[in-house]
């Protein structure tokens, strides 16, 4: 009987070590709200309308025609947490769509560069009032980390009790040796009649690339899809806590109930 039980122990022992995976560390990173990461989206989604361009946060007249922002260019990303605060930001080169959270409040504004510097364009330039924090939509869409695919790709590794109810299951397929030393973890999920593939990369032990691929049938049957590459610049567990408040020349001007 000793025997047997230590059979299934080592049984049990060997398969946690298969299951361990590089992932687990940036995934704990994410589930403690400690973290720093750059990336860019080097497939964007392509832009189905410029319906929306009135909406974007801006500059007072703000050129849409000649804005590079509306157009399908890869897109940078920076996201820093420290529990409950966030700071996120998506754009390209000179122009930035920027949210940063703190506790129960958000702000949204953009920064653009002008001359040397930056500028903040928030209710008015240089200022900004608070939102109450939409917790709802954490809970149906997941959390965001900086654009949709980034927000979907790194969701997906989070573990079924801390997804949102929205989001899919993703499972785990298999983990592969590469050439030039790389190695990867492949996961699938299957939702409304699509499928996605994801596959992170490692250097070592280091993330450096997510590449995901879906697809479905159109209603004339035929199959459809779309790619998507992000490359990783940096996931560290160190939050920038310079970017964890609002730029020095940035002012709130929220109106709060005195306590």
């Amino acid at each position: 009987m000793k025997k047997i039980l230590l059979v299934v122990g080592l049984i049990f022992l060997f398969a946690a070590d298969a299951q361990a995976s590089k992932l687990d560390a940036y995934r704990q990173m994410l589930i403690s709200n400690s973290y720093t990461i750059r990336y860019e989206n080097i497939t964007p989604p392509p832009r189905v309308t410029n319906a929306d361009k009135v909406e974007l946060y801006g500059k007072s007249g703000l050129a849409v025609e000649g804005n590079d922002y509306m157009l399908n260019k890869p897109k940078c990303g920076l996201i820093t947490c420290e529990g409950q605060d966030k700071y996120e930001e998506v754009g390209e080169g000179d122009f930035y769509l920027c949210r940063l959270s703190k506790n129960v409040e958000e702000f949204f504004f953009t920064k653009y560069k002008h001359g040397n510097g930056w500028e903040y364009f928030g209710t008015r330039k240089n200022r900004v009032e608070a939102n109450a924090k939409n917790y709802l939509a954490r809970l149906v869409e997941g959390e965001s980390y900086g654009d949709a695919d980034m927000s979907r790709l790194l969701n997906a590794i989070l573990p079924a009790n801390v997804k949102s109810a929205q989001q899919a299951e993703y499972k785990f397929i298999a983990e592969k040796n590469l050439s030039d030393g790389l190695t990867c973890e492949d996961y699938r999920a299957d939702f409304d009649g699509a499928t996605e593939i994801v596959r992170y990369y490692f250097k070592g032990n280091t993330l450096i690339k997510i590449a995901s691929a879906s697809y479905h049938k159109n209603a004339d049957g035929k199959i459809d899809g779309r790619k998507c590459i992000i490359r990783i610049d940096t996931f560290s567990n160190s939050p920038d806590r310079m970017l964890l408040r609002l730029p020095e020349k940035v002012q709130d001007v929220t109106k709060r109930r005195k306590s």
